[in-house]
Formats: C-alpha cells, structure tokens, sequence
C-alpha cells in the first residue's frame, strides 16, 4: 500500500473500529467493578481478582492471534476473517456479562464474572489485534500514521465515553428501587443491550470500509517446514531484540496500569470523596470528549515539529502533574468542600488536561509502534506488525488489569466487602493512590526516553525496504 493513497473517508470508517473497543474497554474500566462489587455485592479483592484474570487470559492470547492473523492465507486475506468472525460472539457475550443471574453465591460470583470477563475479552482481541494491525499496513508515512492513529485512539475514547454520558444520564439513575444511581441494577441491564448494539455495528463498518483494500494489502508468507514451525517464537524474539521497542513496550506497561487505575477508582472518587451526584459524574466523560478532540488536535500537530518521543515524554510529565493534583489539594484541605458550586467546575478542568494527555499518549504509542514495524522489516526482510500490535496490546490488557487490581486492594484494605463506601474510606484508599500512580507515571518517563528511532531513522527504513523490494521483484 503506497503512502498516501487512502483517502480521509476510508481512514476514518476503519477507525470507527476502535469504538467498540472504547465501549468495551470504558465498560471494563469505569463500571465492571463498582457494578459487581456494589450493586452484586462481591468483595472488591475477587471483583479485582476476577477481572485480572480474565485480562491476563485475553492478554496472553494476543501475541498468538497476532501471529495468527500475520499468516492465514483465505479469499479475504489475512486480517478480515478475523474481523467478521468476532462481530455477532462480541455482542452476545458483551449482553451476558451485565445480565447476572439472581442470589448467586460470592463463589458462584467470581467464577461467573470470570468466564464471561474472558470471553468477551478474549473475543475482541480477535477483532482489535487485526484490525489496528492494518494502521502499518494502510499507510507507512511517518505522520500520517501519527494522524490516523490518533483519529483511531480519539474516535475509541469518543466512543467510550460518549456511552458513559449515556450510561450516567438514562440509565444509571436513581429509581424506587435503587436510591443511588450507580448501584442500578437494572440499568447495567438495560445499558448492555445498547453497548453491544453499538459495538457490533462499529466493527461492521470498520472492516466492511477496509473490504476493497483486500486485493492491496500484504498476504501471507508461503510456508514451510522447520521455518514455519519456529517462525512464531522466533518472531517473538526479533520483536523483542528490538532496543526500541522494548523502551516502548515497557513504557506502555507503566503508563497503562497508571491508566487503570485511574479510571476504574474515578466514579469511587467522585462519588464518596467529593459527594458528586451520578448527574453531575455525568459531566465526567463530557469532559473526556473535548479531552479527546483537543488530543486529536493537537498531537499530528506536534509530532509534525519534533520527535515522537519527545512529545511522549512531555505528555507523560503532564500525566505525572495533573493525574494526583485534585486529591492532593483535597488532602490538603485546598479545594472547595464538597457540595460547593466551584467544586465542578474544578474538577472538569482537571479532567479535560489529564484526559488529554492521556489520549495523545495512547495514540504516540501506538504510532511509534507503526514506525518499528520497517526497522524490523529491514532487517529480517518480512513484516511482522500483526505481532507488534498484539505485543502492545498485550502490554495494554494485562497492566490494565493489574491497575484495576491494585485498585481493588485499595479498595479492601479500607472497608469490607459489601460495604457503601464513604468519604473517609477514600481518604486512605488515596494515601496509597497517589504515589503509586506518581511511581507509574515516573517509570513510564524513564523508559520512554530510552526509544531511538528517530524521524530520518524511519525514512532511512523506508528506503531500504524500497530498494530490497525493487531488488526482489
């Protein structure tokens, strides 16, 4: 696929596909906990536990599906019949996993929370992995690659926080029932028919926008004896011997697990450290919305002027900055008391500069991850940006989960299980918060600074790849 033959349509239906991802991921990250643990009743340690599990499976099938998908050989190529097949498995699971049947034992529980977690998990790796694998394939131009995996990143958070703002004005309201919007059974329910409604036909569009480009895109190796039996673990290695990729895998792994904590203890904080109603947490993921714009905005047009990495590092020091700094000043008595209307106002401004930070760090992510795929193809003479993808995406599920693990220990190392939590609860929960993610967030600095390829470093790959090409035909 040459440079800049996919027009803007095309470039922004295949990133659609990362809506269903947004969805469910905002689903995993900002509701599965406190909706087993509150509204089910099981303990936030096996809450926790359960949804590590299920990370930690789908995780370590990504790197496999990655290769997978790198070497199926059909009428439709390598990518797309991993795409279709996912659509309908995705929407039933994603329904199952919100509708819980009733008086089940906290055993019973766990074990159910387990299962549907992994499968809904582990069935869009099989949409995610092949599909962000062809943000190298569409393009291998240095920024260009930055916009569309920003546009990508953008349109996911879009995606997952615009059901949030759903989630928390329709459904997640108090009723007669349910005196506390978030603890509303019935509008998890209720919700999860939409979310898969909705995820379902995002991935439709996605692959269905990238059918035409089937003929133009990589196929598979022809493959052989000894060499193809190995080419898995081998690849693993090539991939890995990479100083450059391993900065950025290592990086992502802190920088996602900061991301997984934050965002599963966000409504927890918001509700009983601040006394926010489930209206006014509402404005939360509107915020992250113009968060994600203003990303979308501004960081093609950053990486235009400077290195990647340079950018990565700055976004990265505002995370630092910006992550722990409502909490700090509430520790310290310096933001208004709760209930007072410049509360708000405060905290969305908070938001709106953490969130952005956070989105334009994802996308650099996954736009240096593109740039490694010719490094590597020089060197070995194949492409292999299925299995880069899937070992980010990798990085990405199981450090996720350990944030969300982390924050049910948090979680039980203040209360029981069971318990409505209040404000004093949170305040301990946030002595261990805050110089964790600070931790996180610092190792993330470190090793982002440790990537090498550089902008003349990808036109020099770009070249030799050329000329190794010409040379083989």
């Amino acid at each position: 696929m040459a440079e800049g033959d996919v027009n803007r349509l095309t470039r922004f239906s295949y990133s659609i596909g990362s809506i269903s991802f947004g969805v469910k991921d905002n689903g995993f990250t900002t509701f599965l906990m406190v909706y087993y643990n509150q509204a089910l009743g099981l303990s936030p340690f096996y809450t926790g536990l359960a949804i590590f599990i299920a990370l930690l499976v789908d995780a370590l099938s990504d790197p496999y599906v990655g290769h997978l998908s790198e070497n199926w050989q059909s009428r439709l190529g390598r990518r797309h019949p991993f795409m279709y097949g996912a659509i309908l498995p995705i929407m039933i699971s994603y329904v199952f996993l919100w509708n819980v049947p009733e008086d089940l034992s906290q055993g019973m529980l766990f074990s159910y929370l387990v299962v549907l977690a992994v499968l809904v998990r582990l069935l869009i790796t099989f949409f995610e992995v092949p599909n962000s694998a062809l943000i190298a394939e569409i393009t291998r131009s240095y920024d260009v690659r930055t916009s569309l995996t920003s546009l990508r990143v953008t349109l996911g958070w879009l995606g997952g926080v615009t059901a949030a703002i759903l989630a928390y004005v329709f459904y997640l309201v108090p009723s007669e029932t349910y005196g506390i919007g978030i603890l509303n059974r019935d509008g998890y329910e209720a919700f999860a028919l939409l979310a898969a409604i909705i995820m379902g036909g995002t991935m439709l569009i996605s692959a269905g926008s990238t059918h035409s480009l089937i003929p133009s895109l990589p196929v598979a190796r022809k493959s052989g004896g000894r060499h193809h039996s190995q080419s898995y673990i081998r690849n693993l290695k090539t991939i890995f011997t990479n100083t450059s990729f391993r900065s950025l895998f290592l990086g992502s792994l802190f920088s996602m697990m900061a991301f997984g904590v934050i965002i599963a203890l966000q409504v927890y904080f918001a509700t009983f450290f601040y006394g926010l109603t489930s209206q006014q947490i509402a404005y939360f993921p509107m915020m992250m919305v113009l968060a994600a714009l203003l990303s979308l905005a501004l960081t093609p047009v950053l990486s235009r002027g400077y290195e990647k990495r340079s950018v990565l590092k700055l976004m990265t020091i505002i995370c630092l900055v910006t992550s722990n700094l409502t909490i700090i000043f509430r520790l310290c008595d310096w933001l208004p008391d709760n209930g007072d209307p410049l509360l708000l106002p405060i905290l969305l401004g908070h938001i709106l500069i953490s969130t952005a930070a956070m989105v334009s760090q994802q996308s650099l992510f996954v736009s240096m991850t593109a740039d490694l795929v010719e490094d590597t193809e020089r060197v070995v003479g194949y492409r292999v940006e299925g299995l880069y993808f899937a070992a980010i995406s990798f990085s990405r599920k199981v450090v996720s989960g350990l944030g969300i693990f982390a924050s049910g220990i948090f979680l039980s190392s203040a209360s029981s299980a069971g318990d409505i939590l209040d404000e004093a609860v949170l305040t301990d929960v946030a002595y261990l918060y805050v110089p964790f993610v600070t931790l996180l967030y610092l190792s993330t600095w470190y090793y982002a600074s440790r990537y090498r390829l550089s902008r003349r470093d990808h036109e020099d790959n770009l070249q030799a790849v050329s000329k190794a090409a010409s040379a083989g035909e």
